[in-house]
């Protein structure tokens, strides 16, 4: 009886709404009302597939059920914009189905590259944690869902999504050291398809303050950004009892830097250890740029010694910019590094920097000392003005931006890999962003969110 009812219930609706039957539903001849047979023979047509016919009459169709306003086929009412429409994200869905799925094959509803693309739209809308990522998800147009390769739910007559309770369970036990990898390494290929120069390469940790460890501990995690392209390239989870001066190796290595090409690696004072400087300078092709402060006393002292006399002297590089009612000026001077006792150390470099009025009155000024590995002939002083200057995009370009945009250090998910994963959706998210050009991360996650379709562009390669 259920089998015919079933058929009863699909039948009149088709003849009521005056729609196309879905292709693939064939009853059995021996469940077939023999009265509905009779009246609408051409409903079981054996073509395996059933056409209903619409028969002229009188005032307009109206569906039976009003609780379905949505056509009961998939392609149906899937016309959208053009430019989105013909968006190739093939390249990011495959970086994605390469990210391996750790759940069990038993009872899954959607693939992994899908739910990984849905938070990847989510979070270019702003999303900041699970429930926004599975709201931006129920919300999402039919044709955006499709195109990230949602299946059809003939039961609910549209397209499938994952809900909140899949996405926390994806993320919390996915390898986000993996996803990271992968995510990381893609971005860094696509971000380095056309550009020339050597690589200058910004590290430095970021304190989760909102997600706690089991030891009671903040989760630390350790990046690598590009200087000029502000994306991504690599990012590792710091162990907890330790800090992240200890993971400069794994940093590197996590990066995949070509082998061979000249790469200049920017640092804090917290990384001006003797340690990292062996690290760095024993890889083929690296050169470091550290800033020189009080945690090294010695050091500070020999570097100090080394660039003192050359300040009675004009600056071998002065930088000055007139903005926002101010005017900054970057003043440099540099000297050899020799007797200084410090791995790789050749040149060392003293950074002043004010802050005028535009009527001349000093506002502020300050000083850094900078140790770097790079021989003179390789490196002016303008060269280790611009680098120590662009150190610091790490911080406005990355960090600050997942603070404000994505409000990451308010953020108290907590829960396996989850912080750590939910920090790499916004890497890539930001990354997308910058390899399109785009620098207001916070207007332009407002543009996708009124419009999800627009994730399309910045997704496509």
């Amino acid at each position: 009886m259920g089998a015919l009812r079933l058929q009863y219930v699909v039948t009149v609706l088709a003849r009521q709404a005056s729609v196309a039957m879905p292709c693939g539903i064939d009853f059995p001849s021996q469940f077939r009302l023999p009265s509905i047979t009779a009246r609408w023979p051409s409903l079981f047509r054996d073509d395996g597939c059933y056409q209903a016919i619409k028969i002229p009459r009188e005032g307009h169709p109206v569906p039976v059920l009003h609780s379905i306003p949505c056509p009961s086929t998939p392609d149906a009412g899937t016309a959208v914009d053009e430019d989105g429409e013909d968006s190739d994200i093939s390249g990011l869905l495959g970086m994605l189905e390469s990210v391996p799925d750790p759940r069990d094959p038993r009872g899954k509803r959607h693939a992994l590259a899908f739910v990984l693309a849905v938070c990847v739209v989510a979070t270019l809308a702003g999303a900041k944690n699970y429930r926004e990522i599975a709201s931006n998800a129920a919300d999402m147009p039919r044709p955006l869902l499709k195109k990230l390769g949602a299946k059809w739910d003939w039961f609910k007559f549209r397209y499938s999504y994952p809900s909140m309770q899949t996405i926390r369970n994806v993320l919390t036990g996915i390898d986000a050291a993996g996803l990271d990898r992968i995510t990381c390494a893609w971005g860094f290929a696509q971000a380095r398809k056309d550009a020339e120069g050597e690589l200058e390469i910004a590290l430095d940790g970021k304190v989760m303050r909102g997600a706690w460890t089991d030891e009671n501990d903040k989760v630390t995690l350790f990046s690598a950004m590009l200087h000029r392209e502000a994306v991504t390239i690599a990012q590792v989870r710091v162990p907890d009892g330790t800090n992240e001066i200890t993971q400069t190796d794994a940093l590197l290595n996590a990066a995949e830097i070509p082998e061979g090409e000249p790469v200049l690696v920017t640092l804090d004072a917290a990384h001006t250890q003797r340690e990292t400087a062996e690290i760095i300078g024993g890889k083929p092709g690296l050169d470091y740029l550290m800033t020189v402060k009080g945690n090294q006393p010695s050091l500070q002292r020999e570097v100090f010694g080394k660039i003192l006399p050359l300040l009675c002297e004009a600056p071998h590089h002065v930088k000055e910019e007139h903005s926002r009612g101010r005017i900054r000026r970057w003043s440099c001077w540099t000297a050899d590094a020799g007797g200084i006792n410090f791995p790789h150390a050749c040149q060392v470099a003293f950074i002043r920097r004010d802050v005028f009025e535009i009527s001349g009155d000093r506002i502020s000024k300050e000083c850094a000392l900078i140790l770097t590995s790079r021989k003179a002939e390789k490196m002016t002083a303008a060269d280790a003005s611009r680098h120590a200057r662009g150190h610091w995009g790490i911080e406005n370009k990355s960090h600050y931006v997942r603070d404000t945009t994505w409000r990451e250090d308010a953020n108290q998910s907590y829960t396996g890999n989850g912080p750590h994963a939910l920090a790499s959706l916004r890497n890539l998210a930001a990354n997308l962003f910058r390899i399109k050009g785009e620098g207001a991360i916070k207007e332009t996650t407002e543009l996708v969110s009124r419009d999800r379709m627009r994730a399309l562009q910045f997704m496509a390669t």
